[in-house]
């Protein structure tokens, strides 16, 4: 009886921590999209504006060790913003990419804890167009961050995870060109720290793996 009891124990024990054993791999899909639309009667005439917000991002995590993953994530964005007053037309487009590193730590059955840290980058690109002229932005960003959540390793081929709190340090160069000439019309620097505690009330997301 002890025998068997044992080998149950052990069995739920390789189910449990299948999903972060050495040699495991994760890949991940995530979608995000916005529309939104709204009419002012202003004394000129209706006002209609539109906008729309579409980002999609892949991501890859290999444990190189129990309870231990790095992983790569790519992300592309594109936003628009259109109105019929005459007034403006914009688009932007982000380009990105990050490596982060994950530690794992057991609460409850298949619920983890986990901590971590990234070094990422992203290029976005705005064109504005003001029916007067045409002037473009382009702005490189480079972030460290370090983060925590919590898993669920639903079974050994799927994983829901979602951010709780996260805190960021980024450097941000932006350059504007005028459509007209084609050079440098203005330049920023920024440095931002940003701190957040409220992701489990807040834009709550979640990311779903898949485990192989």
């Amino acid at each position: 009886m002890k025998k068997q009891l044992l080998t149950a124990l052990a069995v739920v024990a390789s189910l449990c921590g299948y999903a972060q054993t050495k040699g495991t791999n994760a890949l991940s899909l995530g979608v995000s999209t916005y529309t939104s639309k709204s009419e002012q009667n202003i004394p000129s005439g209706n006002a209609r504006q539109k906008q729309k917000q579409s980002s999609f991002s892949l991501g890859y995590g290999h444990f190189i060790s129990d309870n231990t993953k790095l992983g790569i994530d790519l992300l592309y964005g594109r936003s628009s913003s259109t109105s019929t007053n005459n007034t403006q037309n914009n688009a932007t487009e982000i380009f990105g990419g990050g490596l982060s590193y994950q530690k794992y730590y057991p609460l409850i059955g298949k619920f983890y804890a986990y901590a971590g840290g990234s070094a990422s980058y992203s290029l976005t690109k705005l064109d504005y167009d003001d029916l007067q002229n045409l002037n473009s932005f382009k702005s490189n960003s480079y972030g460290l961050g370090a983060y925590g959540g919590v898993t669920w390793f639903i079974n050994k081929r799927w994983a829901l995870e979602t951010r709780l709190l996260s805190a960021t340090a980024s450097y941000t160069t932006t350059n504007q060109t005028d459509g007209t000439s084609a050079s440098d019309v203005y330049k920023k620097r920024d440095t931002n720290f940003s701190l957040n505690t409220q992701g489990i009330i807040n834009d709550l997301g979640f990311k779903i793996y898949l485990l192989f």
